[in-house]
Protein backbone atom coordinates (compact mmCIF):
# COMPACT_ATOMS: atom_id res chain seq x y z
CA UNK A 1 0.00 0.00 0.00
CA UNK A 2 1.02 3.33 -0.86
CA UNK A 3 1.41 6.17 1.46
CA UNK A 4 -1.64 8.02 -0.73
CA UNK A 5 -3.82 5.00 -0.65
CA UNK A 6 -2.73 5.15 3.36
CA UNK A 7 -3.89 8.71 3.65
CA UNK A 8 -6.97 8.90 1.66
CA UNK A 9 -8.03 5.67 3.48
CA UNK A 10 -7.13 6.95 6.71
CA UNK A 11 -9.88 8.19 9.26
CA UNK A 12 -10.54 12.23 9.40
CA UNK A 13 -9.14 13.68 12.61
CA UNK A 14 -9.57 17.58 14.10
CA UNK A 15 -5.83 18.43 14.41
CA UNK A 16 -6.42 21.50 16.72
CA UNK A 17 -8.27 19.18 19.24
CA UNK A 18 -5.91 16.38 18.87
CA UNK A 19 -2.63 18.68 19.36
CA UNK A 20 -4.57 20.69 22.06
CA UNK A 21 -4.67 17.02 23.88
CA UNK A 22 -0.98 16.51 23.13
CA UNK A 23 -0.03 19.49 24.45
CA UNK A 24 -1.97 19.39 27.70
CA UNK A 25 -1.79 15.73 28.17
CA UNK A 26 -0.12 14.82 31.44
CA UNK A 27 3.69 14.96 30.46
CA UNK A 28 3.61 16.82 27.41
CA UNK A 29 7.41 17.83 27.73
CA UNK A 30 7.86 13.97 26.61
CA UNK A 31 5.49 13.97 24.32
CA UNK A 32 5.62 16.82 22.50
CA UNK A 33 8.85 16.65 21.07
CA UNK A 34 8.31 13.03 19.84
CA UNK A 35 4.94 14.05 17.51
CA UNK A 36 6.75 16.86 15.63
CA UNK A 37 9.12 14.22 14.87
CA UNK A 38 6.39 11.87 13.19
CA UNK A 39 4.55 14.99 11.59
CA UNK A 40 8.25 16.18 10.38
CA UNK A 41 8.73 12.92 8.61
CA UNK A 42 5.11 12.32 8.03
CA UNK A 43 5.08 16.33 5.81
CA UNK A 44 8.36 15.70 4.22
CA UNK A 45 6.75 12.38 2.48
CA UNK A 46 3.65 14.40 1.73
CA UNK A 47 5.94 16.62 0.07
CA UNK A 48 7.35 13.68 -2.09
CA UNK A 49 3.91 13.06 -3.33
CA UNK A 50 2.94 16.46 -3.83
CA UNK A 51 5.53 17.73 -5.79
CA UNK A 52 7.86 15.07 -7.07
CA UNK A 53 5.11 12.28 -7.94
CA UNK A 54 7.06 9.60 -5.63
CA UNK A 55 4.76 7.11 -4.17
CA UNK A 56 6.68 6.47 -0.51
CA UNK A 57 5.69 3.04 1.05
CA UNK A 58 3.54 3.34 4.49
CA UNK A 59 6.12 0.88 5.87
CA UNK A 60 9.11 2.82 4.96
CA UNK A 61 7.92 5.97 6.43
CA UNK A 62 6.88 4.02 9.77
CA UNK A 63 10.34 3.15 9.72
CA UNK A 64 11.81 6.87 9.50
CA UNK A 65 9.39 7.92 11.70
CA UNK A 66 10.66 5.11 14.40
CA UNK A 67 14.16 5.99 13.23
CA UNK A 68 13.99 9.49 13.80
CA UNK A 69 11.93 9.92 17.17
CA UNK A 70 14.26 7.08 18.74
CA UNK A 71 17.65 9.56 17.43
CA UNK A 72 15.75 12.71 19.05
CA UNK A 73 14.68 10.87 22.29
CA UNK A 74 18.78 9.55 23.07
CA UNK A 75 19.22 13.15 22.95
CA UNK A 76 16.48 14.57 25.25
CA UNK A 77 17.44 15.84 28.89
CA UNK A 78 15.46 13.60 31.54
CA UNK A 79 11.81 14.31 32.37
CA UNK A 80 12.29 16.48 35.58
CA UNK A 81 10.62 14.80 38.94
CA UNK A 82 6.84 16.10 39.38
CA UNK A 83 6.48 19.11 41.86
CA UNK A 84 6.32 18.52 45.60
CA UNK A 85 4.38 21.56 46.01
CA UNK A 86 1.86 21.90 46.74
CA UNK A 87 1.72 18.84 48.15
CA UNK A 88 -2.00 19.17 48.27
CA UNK A 89 -2.67 18.75 44.20
CA UNK A 90 -2.90 15.49 44.14
CA UNK A 91 -6.08 15.22 46.81
CA UNK A 92 -9.52 14.63 45.69
CA UNK A 93 -11.89 15.34 48.03
CA UNK A 94 -11.35 18.34 51.36
CA UNK A 95 -9.40 17.38 54.49
CA UNK A 96 -9.32 18.28 57.50
CA UNK A 97 -6.14 20.21 58.73
CA UNK A 98 -4.19 19.68 61.84
CA UNK A 99 -5.78 20.18 65.08
CA UNK A 100 -4.16 23.17 66.37
CA UNK A 101 -5.21 24.72 62.55
CA UNK A 102 -7.88 26.14 60.88
CA UNK A 103 -8.55 25.91 56.98
CA UNK A 104 -9.92 28.40 54.76
CA UNK A 105 -11.09 27.57 51.14
CA UNK A 106 -11.56 30.54 48.88
CA UNK A 107 -12.91 30.32 45.42
CA UNK A 108 -14.53 32.77 42.68
CA UNK A 109 -17.32 33.10 40.54
CA UNK A 110 -17.81 35.83 37.58
CA UNK A 111 -20.39 36.95 35.51
CA UNK A 112 -21.07 40.29 33.37
CA UNK A 113 -21.30 42.39 36.04
CA UNK A 114 -19.17 41.23 38.15
CA UNK A 115 -17.51 38.73 40.45
CA UNK A 116 -17.81 37.51 43.74
CA UNK A 117 -15.79 35.27 46.39
CA UNK A 118 -16.74 32.38 48.98
CA UNK A 119 -14.92 31.82 52.21
CA UNK A 120 -15.06 28.67 54.31
CA UNK A 121 -13.56 28.42 57.53
CA UNK A 122 -13.34 24.50 59.26
CA UNK A 123 -11.87 23.13 61.59
CA UNK A 124 -10.27 19.39 62.38
CA UNK A 125 -13.79 18.07 62.87
CA UNK A 126 -14.61 19.59 59.37
CA UNK A 127 -17.64 21.05 61.15
CA UNK A 128 -17.93 24.63 59.11
CA UNK A 129 -17.22 27.41 61.68
CA UNK A 130 -17.70 29.99 59.17
CA UNK A 131 -18.67 30.54 55.92
CA UNK A 132 -19.59 34.29 54.01
CA UNK A 133 -19.59 35.90 50.75
CA UNK A 134 -18.56 39.12 49.30
CA UNK A 135 -19.26 40.93 45.83
CA UNK A 136 -16.90 42.62 43.75
CA UNK A 137 -18.63 44.99 41.04
CA UNK A 138 -17.25 45.45 37.73
CA UNK A 139 -14.78 42.78 37.83
CA UNK A 140 -14.76 40.62 35.69
CA UNK A 141 -11.60 39.01 35.05
CA UNK A 142 -11.31 35.02 36.54
CA UNK A 143 -7.50 35.54 37.29
CA UNK A 144 -8.32 38.89 39.01
CA UNK A 145 -11.47 37.71 40.58
CA UNK A 146 -9.85 34.58 42.40
CA UNK A 147 -6.91 37.03 43.36
CA UNK A 148 -9.80 38.90 44.87
CA UNK A 149 -10.83 36.34 46.43
CA UNK A 150 -7.47 35.04 48.18
CA UNK A 151 -7.31 38.67 49.59
CA UNK A 152 -10.34 38.54 51.38
CA UNK A 153 -9.35 35.15 52.60
CA UNK A 154 -6.45 36.67 54.01
CA UNK A 155 -8.31 40.01 55.15
CA UNK A 156 -10.52 37.61 57.29
CA UNK A 157 -7.76 35.85 59.07
CA UNK A 158 -6.34 39.51 60.17
CA UNK A 159 -9.48 40.36 61.31
CA UNK A 160 -10.45 37.32 63.57
CA UNK A 161 -6.51 37.24 64.84
CA UNK A 162 -6.28 33.58 63.62
CA UNK A 163 -3.09 32.25 64.82
CA UNK A 164 -2.51 29.02 62.24
CA UNK A 165 -4.23 28.95 58.85
CA UNK A 166 -4.16 27.17 56.07
CA UNK A 167 -5.74 28.69 52.92
CA UNK A 168 -6.43 26.48 49.94
CA UNK A 169 -8.25 27.55 46.54
CA UNK A 170 -8.04 26.27 43.07
CA UNK A 171 -6.11 28.45 41.08
CA UNK A 172 -2.42 26.95 41.01
CA UNK A 173 -1.64 30.44 39.80
CA UNK A 174 -2.66 32.79 41.89
CA UNK A 175 -1.44 30.08 44.73
CA UNK A 176 2.18 29.93 43.46
CA UNK A 177 2.30 34.17 43.72
CA UNK A 178 0.92 33.92 46.75
CA UNK A 179 3.93 31.35 47.85
CA UNK A 180 6.42 33.31 46.38
CA UNK A 181 5.54 36.04 48.57
CA UNK A 182 6.52 39.06 45.42
CA UNK A 183 4.49 41.46 44.22
CA UNK A 184 4.92 42.22 39.85
CA UNK A 185 3.47 44.73 37.55
CA UNK A 186 1.06 42.56 36.10
CA UNK A 187 -2.39 42.70 36.01
CA UNK A 188 -2.73 41.33 39.28
CA UNK A 189 0.11 43.38 40.80
CA UNK A 190 -2.33 45.80 43.05
CA UNK A 191 -4.06 42.93 44.60
CA UNK A 192 -0.50 41.02 45.57
CA UNK A 193 0.92 44.27 46.95
CA UNK A 194 -2.54 44.09 49.09
CA UNK A 195 -2.23 40.57 50.11
CA UNK A 196 1.28 41.02 51.36
CA UNK A 197 0.75 43.79 53.40
CA UNK A 198 -1.95 42.25 55.29
CA UNK A 199 0.03 39.71 55.90
CA UNK A 200 3.14 41.78 57.09
CA UNK A 201 0.52 43.28 59.77
CA UNK A 202 0.20 40.24 61.55
CA UNK A 203 2.24 37.14 63.33
CA UNK A 204 0.54 34.12 62.20
CA UNK A 205 1.76 30.23 61.23
CA UNK A 206 0.35 29.97 57.84
CA UNK A 207 0.43 28.00 54.61
CA UNK A 208 -1.15 28.28 51.12
CA UNK A 209 -2.35 25.17 49.29
CA UNK A 210 -3.56 24.75 45.51
CA UNK A 211 -6.34 21.89 45.51
CA UNK A 212 -7.92 20.72 42.68
CA UNK A 213 -12.11 21.68 42.49
CA UNK A 214 -13.32 18.77 43.73
CA UNK A 215 -11.83 19.72 47.16
CA UNK A 216 -13.02 23.20 47.15
CA UNK A 217 -16.77 22.61 46.22
CA UNK A 218 -18.01 24.28 49.45
CA UNK A 219 -15.99 27.52 48.66
CA UNK A 220 -17.19 27.28 45.06
CA UNK A 221 -21.26 26.90 46.19
CA UNK A 222 -20.82 29.86 48.14
CA UNK A 223 -19.00 32.13 45.45
CA UNK A 224 -21.82 31.23 43.19
CA UNK A 225 -24.43 31.78 45.76
CA UNK A 226 -22.83 35.14 46.30
CA UNK A 227 -22.93 36.22 42.99
CA UNK A 228 -26.66 35.91 42.78
CA UNK A 229 -27.99 38.04 46.03
CA UNK A 230 -28.68 41.44 46.51
CA UNK A 231 -25.98 43.36 48.60
CA UNK A 232 -28.63 43.61 50.83
CA UNK A 233 -29.37 39.74 50.68
CA UNK A 234 -25.84 38.70 51.06
CA UNK A 235 -25.21 41.12 54.39
CA UNK A 236 -27.91 38.97 56.11
CA UNK A 237 -27.93 35.53 54.30
CA UNK A 238 -26.79 32.34 56.85
CA UNK A 239 -24.19 30.62 54.18
CA UNK A 240 -23.17 28.35 57.50
CA UNK A 241 -26.85 27.00 57.56
CA UNK A 242 -27.46 27.10 53.76
CA UNK A 243 -24.52 24.76 53.17
CA UNK A 244 -25.58 22.50 56.11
Amino acid sequence: MGLNDFITSAPTVNFSLWWQHVTLSEHPQTHVPLYVCVLWRIWKSRNKVVFEHLQPHAQSLARQCFFHVREVSSSLPPAPAPPRHPPSSRLLSWVPPPDDFLKINFDAAVRVSGCSSGLVVRGADGHVALAVGFQHSDMTDPYLAELLAARDAISLLVSKSLPRVIIEGDSEVVVRQLCQGASSDSLGGPVLRDCFLLLASVSVSLEFRAVPRSANRAAHRVAQKALLLSPLELCSFDFVGWLH
